[in-house]
């Protein structure tokens, strides 16, 4: 379908909506009628920004007009990102059995700090092993015991040992009514010997049973998610930045987005203090538009992640949002971004228009 006149908004709102009035227009599109499987809802959304006023009808037509350009299929429950670099279950069986070679009775619970210490110089994974064993994340209980860049101490790892034993054993209560100590699953609610339960565990298995309540308390790859939840914005540059080499057209992409542009030299380059800056488009040496990406699984993270990005300063350099994940089209939030931005809202389906958008400020 066509777009009407990219310098005429009001011909564009008017073409595709089929109206002859632009008030009628925007009614048309407040009512929620179907509209043509072609229907350009970015651009339409570009022109919506520049003619709606900001009454009722007008917000309802926003939000219609928005859910469509800010639909994104990207659903992060549904794939994993940077498999290849996560330790794999007989990585940590090597590390279960660098533990009890070095422990002194052969046991988990018999491990002391110095061999504690030594077991996690030849084998790096042997203290988290250790605290995933008992329910405790490693990043957690490196906080816990202020563990610098430089890695445990044996004077730490006493300290963590100490705290493990108190944990497995019982010996911790909780300090708030009707909840107990966090403990692994197969652990719970409390038990009077842990690690003679986790010796008897790594030694004959874990039972199938124990594994599913493992995922229903800690959800499906939801650590690693965590650990790699800027892998979209990276997944939606790459796809971006195929496509403006494709062109011919010269970008800057910064290192937090996969490329190499240092974040502060991007924000000197496009005179946009913000950490958000992702992309600089670059014609004749001088900044011509700029991206940024965010991604929300949810509209809690939309509803945040939106806060953020409605601190970037409006100048007179074009701005575009790329937005990938569920969350953003559910949220009247996102129509905020939508005023802010002129319009310029794009997610994965409509990479190319984000393309031609931009063509037309950098060549």
């Amino acid at each position: 379908m066509s777009s009407g006149n990219p310098d005429d908004p009001e011909a564009v709102v008017l073409e595709a909506t089929g109206r002859h009035a632009i008030g009628d227009a925007i009614a048309w599109l407040a009512e929620d009628h179907p509209m043509p499987a072609g229907t350009n809802w970015t651009r339409l959304l570009q022109s919506l920004v520049a003619v709606a006023g900001t009454g009722d009808v007008a917000t309802r037509a926003m939000r219609r007009v928005v859910k469509e350009a800010a639909r994104s299929d990207v659903d992060t429950s549904k794939v994993v990102f940077n498999y290849e670099n996560l330790a794999k279950a007989s990585d940590y069986r090597g590390a279960l059995d660098e533990l009890v070679s070095r422990s002194p009775d052969g046991t988990l619970g018999g491990l002391t700090a110095r061999e504690l210490l030594r077991a996690q110089y030849a084998n790096d994974l042997a203290v988290e092993t250790l605290c995933l064993a008992a329910g405790v994340t490693h990043s957690d209980a490196k906080d816990w015991f202020q563990v610098g860049s430089s890695g445990w101490t044996q004077a730490q790892l006493a300290e963590l040992l100490r705290y493990l034993n108190d944990l497995l054993t019982g010996t911790i209560q909780s300090p708030i009514p009707n909840s107990v100590p966090a403990r692994a699953v197969e652990l719970m609610p409390s038990v009077a010997d842990g690690w003679r339960v986790l010796d008897t565990l790594q030694r004959s298995g874990v039972p199938y049973e124990v594994l599913l309540a493992q995922r229903a308390v800690g959800g499906a790859w939801l650590a690693h998610k965590n650990t790699t939840s800027s892998f979209p914005n990276m997944a939606a540059a790459d796809a971006l930045c195929e496509r403006l080499s494709a062109r011919g057209i010269d970008f800057r992409r910064a290192s937090t987005v996969g490329g190499s542009a240092r974040q502060t030299d991007l924000q000197e380059l496009s005179g946009i203090h913000k950490k958000q800056i992702g992309l600089v488009i670059v014609a004749e040496e001088e900044a011509r538009f700029a991206v940024a990406f965010s991604s929300a699984r949810d509209g809690g993270t939309a509803r945040a992640n939106g806060d953020g990005l409605m601190q970037i300063p409006v100048t007179d350099l074009p701005f575009a949002l790329l937005l990938t994940g569920l969350g953003w089209a559910s949220r009247p939030e996102t129509d905020r971004l939508a005023r802010r931005f002129a319009g310029r809202l794009f997610t994965e389906r409509n990479l190319d228009h984000l393309v031609e958008c931009i063509a037309e400020f950098a060549t």
